[in-house]
């Protein structure tokens, strides 16, 4: 980027900010991202995705070599896993001119003056840039400068214990298809998912795959207030990272597997469960925005718009938000201010991203209704 090149900033180098920046370089507009994390992010177990909508999005053809590794999952969607995802994208913005990616710089606040945008860093150093987006996530830096008076995701009344297991960790492999698709059943209040994925290594060979699970749970409320996850008024501020579950509660649920899982999965759950490397305990977050942007900020992917996994649509909107606002980036005339191109996105995406989360608040408190239940009943205690 030469320096009589307008400045556009993406705070987040996970999957939305990675999406969006080999977006803007396809159309044209060069970008760089920040990334609080030194190096490669880690973590994630497994999400759905479209491939035709990525190549159509970021200029690179999951499907073409390189491979990004996938087994079906329904209807035009695939399932892969967020290390394979977040690898496949990483390397694509390695390769692609146009893009800068700056890891080890965490934004400590963002803030729009003189139709600049100003980030100030953790470091104590700041930047002027002409627009910046934030892909930060649910907990975004960059939303309470747009946003205000309304900078936090609401808890949506559960969490969700995620896993990923290879099958070499299994005494024996599971007996499901490797293009079987997901498995999803309620049982005892709680919503059980489960699938097999490829390996590390991309294989889908019997044993050499890895097992993907998320066990939906709404009783552990007073959990997260006693870790301090979750204010008083009911906002997330934070998740159960796979080193802070206590073992306590380990042994719980995997006292709890025989009773909801079904053989198929029960081995890899339960080694899920009781891996410090593999279980975390995911709160889910929803948030409804009013707006997308403001000046010269704007939002993309969860820091946008959080809503449940229930939806399928987390990553699949994140997606079609980078082509939109590539698009308006791409087309904005060079005399005009990037807070117009920004508003324009935020016309387009708005209405539709505000429907994507009410049908997420739907879900959940039917989810959440049908938990409550159960507890009534005496069942999944």
């Amino acid at each position: 980027m030469t320096s009589s090149q307008p400045l556009v900033v993406v705070v987040g180098g996970s999957l939305a900010g990675l999406t969006l920046a080999l977006a803007s370089a396809a159309r044209g507009v060069p970008v760089q991202v920040v990334e609080r994390a030194a190096g490669r992010a880690q973590g994630g177990d497994s999400l759905s995705v479209d491939l035709a909508a990525i190549a159509r999005a970021v200029g690179h053809d999951p499907r073409s070599y390189p491979v990004l590794p996938v087994v079906p999952a329904y209807r035009d969607r695939h399932l892969t896993t967020w290390p394979a995802l977040y690898g496949w994208l990483r390397d694509r913005v390695g390769e692609t001119p146009g893009i800068v990616l700056q890891g080890g710089k965490a934004v400590a606040s963002v803030r729009a003056r003189d139709g600049m945008a100003e980030l100030s860093f953790s470091d104590g150093t700041q930047t002027m840039a002409d627009a910046v987006i934030g892909a930060d996530g649910y907990q975004s830096v960059v939303r309470r400068a747009v946003l205000p008076e309304a900078p936090f995701a609401r808890y949506a009344g559960y969490l969700v214990w995620r896993g990923l297991v290879p099958e070499q960790a299994l005494k024996h492999p599971v007996s499901w298809p490797s293009n079987g698709g997901l498995w999803i059943d309620f049982v005892q209040g709680y919503r059980l998912v489960a699938a097999v994925v490829p390996g590390r290594d991309g294989s889908t060979d019997i044993g050499r795959r890895q097992v993907t699970f998320a066990w939906f749970d709404a009783h552990r409320d007073g959990l997260l207030r006693a870790m301090n996850r979750l204010t008083p008024d009911g906002h997330l501020v934070g998740t159960l990272g796979r080193r802070n579950i206590d073992a306590d509660i380990r042994l719980e649920l995997v006292a709890m597997v025989p009773t909801l899982w079904p053989q198929t999965w029960a081995e890899a759950v339960t080694v899920g469960v009781r891996s410090t490397d593999s279980l975390s305990g995911a709160s889910i977050a929803e948030y409804l925005p009013e707006r997308l942007a403001q000046g010269p900020l704007a939002l993309v992917g969860d820091a946008a718009h959080t809503v449940s996994p229930m939806t399928g649509s987390g990553f699949a909107a994140a997606v079609d938000d980078a082509v939109v606002l590539a698009r308006m980036l791409a087309e904005r005339p060079s005399s005009e201010r990037f807070s117009a191109a920004l508003q324009r996105y935020e016309s387009v995406r708005l209405p539709w991203v505000r429907a994507l989360v009410n049908h997420s608040r739907r879900l959940s408190s039917e989810y959440v209704q049908y938990a409550t239940q159960g507890r009534e009943a005496g069942v999944g205690k």
